[in-house]
């Protein structure tokens, strides 16, 4: 007996029909009928039978009839017992993918920002569906260094470099004016104080250093810090890079125009994106969001394959392909995961 998302058993032959209805379905995108069933898996038993027992799932919820004569079409949630029996059984990426991924991330020279831009598009073309991926999170990002420019009388550009390369720029009205060698000087103690630190944990370094008393009678320091504050408090969304939309419109699902119009206001909205990967950097590893589990409404008839990139223990960014329920998991799981992990490789070398 194997057991559902909700805690349900099924029989050893419940189970493996589920998944063979689930993978003929995937196949041809029409209704299953139990003597293709019987023609493509061999589950010991005949279609009469096989025909019972597909009544039987109907009757569980993992299969339902759109017409009297068809055949069944796998419900979302057999989609979602698919899915997590897939992945308990580990499903390995081939050799060819796994080549095409690898010389993607093979060279130490290019751009990360490069890198990012083309990973949806290499995504689309081995999946056929939709990619996205999230640009780093600044206040995840490694500082490498801050640089302070005067600009004129009491304004200054404040320069943040993370350590792969990310730059942001912010222009900062000050209490009093500062030459430029004061704010090299600001710049140099501030380096020093938060080499090796995240945006984030300058940013709780800094609001530390304030409540300091020092802070209140150093005018050097306290200018210094502000300066700080001022570039740690400005994070801003991360890109968001979009691959695939006119890929994934060639599945038969969004042959219904309402449906096409659906995905392409979805794939549109960069917010509700963003939200939707920023979503999956809160769990480890590898989620899979089928259909109505999806939070976004306009997601509902869509399914979510995210898995988030790392460097060490800290997530920056996330990779998604989005498609129809009715998605090829069992190659579209080891390709986001595998292609996640070479990201967070390339990060860290």
């Amino acid at each position: 007996m194997t057991q559902d998302s909700t805690g349900n058993s099924l029989s050893s032959r419940q189970h493996a029909l589920v998944l063979a209805a689930v993978q003929e379905f995937i196949s041809t995108a029409e209704p299953v009928g139990s003597a293709q069933i019987v023609a493509h898996h061999q589950l010991g038993v005949r279609a009469a039978m096989v025909r019972n027992m597909m009544a039987e799932l109907e009757d569980g919820g993992y299969l339902r009839q759109p017409h009297t004569s068809a055949g069944r079409v796998p419900t979302e949630k057999a989609f979602r017992y698919y899915v997590d029996h897939l992945a308990a059984a580990a499903t390995r990426i081939g050799f060819e993918d796994r080549a095409q991924i690898e010389l993607h991330y093979s060279s130490s020279v290019r751009n990360l920002g490069d890198v990012l831009r083309d990973t949806p598009r290499l995504l689309s073309i081995l999946t056929g569906q939709a990619a996205l991926v999230m640009a780093p999170r600044l206040e995840a990002s490694i500082i490498e260094r801050v640089n302070f420019v005067r600009l004129r009388d009491n304004q200054v550009l404040a320069v943040f470099v993370a350590s792969k390369g990310a730059l942001q720029n912010r222009i900062v009205d000050t209490e009093r004016d500062h030459s430029q060698d004061e704010l090299d000087r600001m710049a140099r103690y501030l380096n020093e104080s938060l080499e090796g630190r995240t945006l984030d944990e300058a940013r709780r370094w800094i609001e530390a250093q304030l409540r300091e008393e020092r802070a209140n009678y150093d005018r050097f320091m306290r200018d210094a810090l502000a300066l700080g504050e001022a570039i740690a408090d400005y994070a801003g969304r991360p890109e968001l890079y979009v691959e695939g939309s006119l890929q994934a419109l060639e599945q038969p699902e969004f042959s219904d125009r309402g449906k096409m119009r659906e995905l392409l206001r979805a794939l549109d909205d960069k917010t509700a994106l963003l939200e939707l990967l920023e979503r999956s950097l809160t769990n480890a590893g590898l989620t899979v969001s089928i259909g109505s589990e999806n939070y976004d409404p306009r997601l509902s008839s869509l399914s979510v394959v995210a898995a988030s990139y790392a460097s060490g223990s800290s997530a920056l960014g996330s990779l998604a392909i989005v498609g129809p329920v009715r998605m090829d998991y069992d190659r579209v799981i080891p390709l986001v995961e595998y292609t996640a992990r070479a990201l967070s490789r390339l990060i860290e070398y």
